[in-house]
């Protein structure tokens, strides 16, 4: 494995995985993950018009301008805004094609950049998109499927969290956990998964060790425990 100037690409063979930055002030989330030829993108935040910046950096790999599989952890802007885009900068679903899309199965939120993120999400159905949420995928219904082979030795797994059947009073919880497998190397995504969801998390998953982690709630004191 080698590390592109930076510190914010990881490159394994056949897989590397882009932490990008927006170019504004604004924490967030938004990682480019290519895996052979497959093109996979987990979250769009962290303004609206953050998907300008985000979408210059993956046309550099993005070689025919389609998505294969769209990740969006929870409702949270700083996750979503991307995606919903505005009328001066178009979203994610409108600067690419994106063949599937999975996301939460649950959430607290009622802001206007969430709707906006719907009615995005349902535009983009219409024109030929298929949806799943996360626990559609876990327990492979209605064509959704909890892994799926990527290509070059690649697996990408919808974890089982807890709070995709349960509610929660912190909407990080909701997050759609992901693991990615290249044979004995494991590269785990929680979202903003707090404390309490890690700990299921583990409960409920057989994890194993990692290469790389992408820690909950980019860090925080609130999630990250033993």
């Amino acid at each position: 494995a080698s590390r592109e100037t930076g510190g914010d690409v990881y490159v394994s063979g056949d897989l590397s995985i882009h932490f990008m930055a927006f170019e504004n002030a604004n924490s967030g989330d938004s990682i480019y993950i290519k895996a052979g030829d497959t093109d996979i993108l987990i979250d769009a935040g962290s303004t609206r018009s953050s998907a300008a910046t985000t979408a210059a950096y993956m046309n550099s790999y993005v070689t025919d301008n389609t998505l294969e599989y769209v990740i969006v952890t929870h409702a949270d802007e700083d996750h979503i805004a991307g995606f919903a885009g505005s009328n001066s900068s178009p979203g994610i679903f409108d600067r690419f094609d994106c063949e599937t899309i999975i996301d939460f199965p649950r959430t607290n939120k009622d802001t206007q950049v969430y709707k906006d993120y719907i009615d995005q999400r349902e535009k983009t159905v219409a024109a030929g998109a298929t949806h799943y949420t996360a626990l559609q995928c876990y327990k492979n219904e209605d064509g959704a499927q909890r892994t799926y082979e990527l290509g070059d030795g690649i697996e990408m797994e919808i974890l089982y969290n807890y709070y995709y059947e349960h509610d929660s009073n912190d909407e990080n919880n909701y997050s759609v956990c992901v693991l990615f497998s290249q044979g004995d190397k494991h590269f785990l995504f929680t979202g903003d998964l707090e404390k309490e969801g890690e700990e299921y998390l583990v409960q409920e998953n057989d994890l194993p060790e990692v290469e790389l982690f992408k820690a909950g709630h980019h860090g925080s004191y609130s999630s990250s425990n033993d």
